[in-house]
This record gives structure tokens, C-alpha cells and sequence, in this order.
């Protein structure tokens, strides 16, 4: 299937959100009215289970919700968003689909980004090959995260994760095996050091927005090829190089090379996004950002109602 016709006024088109969400339903609610603002727009929610309660009262026309196990820096985050794409392609497939998260919210209308994505080829899709010396990572994290078979072994606590920080700094002295408590758990890795049969190993943000012939692709991919769902599972944080890889290494899609979101990553050792407020605002507008992360209810809450002012103007 050809992209999407991005002449004229782009009559008859059908985009969806899909979102993968934890916390706060409330604020996902507000993130979900402004997104069904834009006619012919539809919203497909993963809610974790382990999450807050309620989400079950945004279901509607236009907004279909699942409840679901979540889970960070594994493949779950790739099954949630796999299963979601098969659910908009089983309701008729949209000519643009994009993953949000339940903390994103938009920066300027959401008109703006629709037209933006129709004029985009395949979409967004930041990328870079990750296990070069001038990709976005350093060499040895890279390394680690994908040429590495990954085993999760028990939770941990982010207390637990600030006191046992050091265990990293083994990363650095043998090749053989990597450790890592960045993500909630302690994992081991054991050096495997192949990529599958014609996949170039490019990382780049979680954050995407892809054409309708990009999502085939990737269906057609994850049903085919065992392989390379393998060396997802088996990664450490797929969700930064699994599209990526599946489909810059393809050859055969035309992406602009950027997220569209405005992200500040707190120095903290974790590269958790700091969460945004009204002092924000200034650097948000410059970025010409289509959508912010990460924000919260009440921290958040000038920011929010600002961003809505601008919208509407």
C-alpha cells in the first residue's frame, strides 16, 4: 500500500493514537478530549493493570480501551504497542498511527500535527545506528542493550536501585556479562553478539508516528520472523531500537527524523524525563514541539491550561 496522498486538503483521512498508560486516568481523560477534538480521529488505550482504577469510563465510539500487564525496559512495552496496531488495522487501519503515552500532551493543535503527519511521508521515526560511534549512545551502551541476550531475575526498589548503583560499574571490567538495575528490576545479560539476518540495529526515541504501509510492515514482521522477535524479547529497552531497526532497515520507507515532542531528561542517572511546568512554556513553544512529555496532573497543571489557551487561539 502507497502512502497516503499528502496534495490538497487531505479529504477523507483517518488517523489514531494509540496510548500505553499507568497512572492518573484523569489526566489521560483530559489527553483523550483533546485528542477527539480532530473529526475522524480514533484512540486506542493499553492501561496497565497494575495501574489506577477507572480507565473503563473513557471507552466510546471513538476510544477503545484495553487492560493490560505493563512493564519497562522489556519487550512488554513492544507486545502493548504490537497488539494495538492489530487492533486499528482489525477496525479498517488508519492512514497514520501514533504512540503516545498517558504523561504526553499536546503543544499545539492537534489539526497541526494531523496535517503534519500527512505531509511526512511514513511518518516520525527518529533513528540512528545505534552500534556506530556517532549514533545518540555511547558505543558501550548500545552494545550492552542489544548484543546482549537479557534475563530478569527480581524487582527492585528505587531505593534499592540508588544504593546498588555501583553494581554498573562491573559493566566495565570483564565482556562476558552485563548488569542492570535501571528499570525496576535486576537483569543479567550474556554476551550474544549477532543482530538476526538483515536487521541493522538502529535506536532512537519510543515515540512514533508511522504510515499505514510501515505498520503492515511491522505486523508482517513480528508474524514472520521468530528471529527478530527473539532478539526483542531478549534486548534490553527494545522499545529505543525495535521499529527502528525493523523498518530503517527495510530500505524502503521515507521518515522525517524526529518525534515531534518536547522531552527535558533530568541528569539523574536513570534518563527519566523530568516532569514540566509553566517555566516551561518559552522553551516548549521554540522547540515547534507538537507534543510535550512528560507532565503530570497538579505539577503540571499551568502548563496544561496555558497550552490549552494557545490551542484554541
Amino acid at each position: 500500500m502507497d502512502s497516503p496522498d499528502t496534495t490538497g486538503a487531505h479529504a477523507a483521512r483517518r488517523a489514531a493514537f494509540i496510548i500505553t498508560s499507568h497512572t492518573d486516568v484523569t489526566l489521560l481523560e483530559r489527553l483523550v478530549r483533546i485528542l477527539l477534538s480532530e473529526p475522524d480521529l480514533h484512540v486506542y488505550i493499553s492501561h496497565d493493570t497494575a495501574g489506577e482504577p477507572g480507565v473503563e469510563r473513557l471507552a466510546g465510539e471513538r476510544c477503545h480501551v484495553v487492560s493490560e500487564r505493563g512493564g519497562r525496559g522489556d519487550f512488554t512495552q513492544i507486545e502493548r504497542v504490537l497488539r494495538l496496531l492489530r487492533r486499528v488495522e482489525s477496525d479498517g487501519g488508519a492512514d497514520y498511527v501514533t504512540l503516545l503515552s498517558g504523561q504526553d500532551y499536546p503543544a499545539r493543535p492537534v489539526s497541526d500535527f494531523v496535517d503534519a503527519a500527512y505531509d511526512a511521508g511514513d511518518g516520525f521515526l527518529h533513528h540512528f545506528r545505534a552500534l556506530e560511534p556517532t549514533g545518540d549512545w555511547s558505543l558501550h551502551e548500545a552494545r550492552q542493550r542489544y548484543l546482549y541476550r537479557w534475563r530478569i531475575f527480581w524487582p527492585v526498589s528505587p531505593r534499592a536501585q540508588r544504593r546498588w548503583h555501583w553494581v554498573h560499574g562491573l559493566n566495565y571490567l570483564q565482556p562476558l556479562l552485563r548488569f542492570n538495575l535501571s528499570y525496576g528490576t535486576f537483569r543479567v545479560g550474556r554476551y550474544h553478539g549477532r543482530l538476526p539476518e538483515g536487521i541493522t540495529c538502529y535506536g532512537g526515541s519510543s515515540w512514533f508516528t508511522l504510515s499505514r504501509r510501515a505498520v503492515q510492515y511491522v505486523l508482517g514482521v513480528a508474524q514472520d520472523r521468530h528471529d527478530v522477535m527473539e532478539w526483542g524479547r531478549t534486548s534490553l529497552a527494545p522499545d529505543e531500537a525495535f521499529l527502528q531497526s525493523i523498518l530503517v532497515s527495510a530500505g524502503r520507507f521515507r521518515f522525517v527524523n524526529d518525534n515531534g515532542r518536547y522531552i527535558d531528561f533530568a541528569d539523574d542517572g536513570f534518563g527519566h524525563p523530568r516532569v514540566l511546568d509553566e517555566s516551561d512554556l518559552d522553551r516548549v513553544l521554540d522547540s515547534g514541539a507538537f507534543f510535550v512529555r512528560k507532565v503530570e496532573r497538579d505539577r503540571s497543571a499551568t502548563l496544561l491550561d496555558l497550552l490549552d489557551a494557545r490551542a484554541q487561539q
